[in-house]
C-alpha cells in the first residue's frame, strides 16, 4: 500500500495505523513521488492525500489512472490530516487481501 501525504504528521500517523493493521507500507510525500513510487513498486492501494505540494492531487490521480503500469491499482483520495476510519481499515484489508 502507498500513503501519499505532504504533512509528515499525518503521513506517519497514515503510515502507523497501517503498519499496525498489519499492512505492508510505503509513503510518498509528493505527487512526483507517488507516481515513481507506484509505477516502481506497483501497491494493491494508493491513499492519496488532497494536500499533496509541487503537483496537486487531482493531476496526480489523473497520470496515475492514464499510465499503464499504474491504471489498474485502487486511488483513494483522503481529506487532509484525518485517521482513517476502522471501517474503511476493513474494507481496505478485504481489498488487498
Amino acid at each position: 500500500m502507498l500513503v501519499a501525504d505532504a504533512n509528515d504528521r499525518s503521513r506517519e500517523a497514515r503510515e502507523h495505523q497501517l503498519s499496525a493493521a498489519g499492512f505492508r507500507v510505503s509513503v510518498a510525500r509528493t505527487g512526483f513521488e507517488a507516481i515513481v513510487k507506484a509505477s516502481c513498486s506497483v501497491p494493491d492501494l494508493i491513499l492519496l492525500d488532497d494536500s499533496l505540494a509541487g503537483m496537486d492531487s487531482t493531476d496526480t490521480v489523473r497520470l496515475l489512472t492514464t499510465c499503464p503500469t499504474t491504471a489498474h491499482i485502487p486511488v483513494v483520495r483522503l481529506l487532509p490530516g484525518r485517521r482513517l476510519p476502522q471501517r474503511a481499515m476493513l474494507r481496505m484489508r478485504r481489498a488487498v487481501v
